[in-house]
């Protein structure tokens, strides 16, 4: 390899290293501002864009309506279909919440 390729090299290295560190700078802050806008407008994870592909059995009962909604997190939404309760279902009742305090209004 040629010395002007090295040099070349090394100064696209040295770039790539002061964009990781800008962007890795800005991550956090970019992190919080989005946590913020979720909860201020209640974007759900599939209007986001971050549902992972699913079988059509699983498609069938990811496509059932939310009826109950993190008061905490409006991001959060359950069905209340079969299967375990979410996480933060099981830690309001746990906390003495009642589920109908979560009722999306319709």
């Amino acid at each position: 390899m040629s010395n002007e390729i090295q040099v070349l090299e090394q100064q696209i290295a040295e770039l790539q290293a002061k964009k990781k560190a800008i962007l890795d700078g800005q991550r956090q802050e970019a992190l919080e501002l989005t946590r913020s806008n979720v909860r201020l407008y209640g974007f759900t994870a599939q209007e986001l864009g971050l549902t992972a592909a699913v079988s059509s059995k699983k498609a069938q009962s990811a496509t059932k309506e939310a009826k109950y909604q993190n008061p905490n997190n409006p991001a959060e939404t359950w069905h209340g279909g079969k299967g375990p309760k979410p996480k933060w279902v099981r830690s309001l009742l746990e906390a003495g919440g009642r589920l109908e305090d979560c009722l999306i209004n319709r």
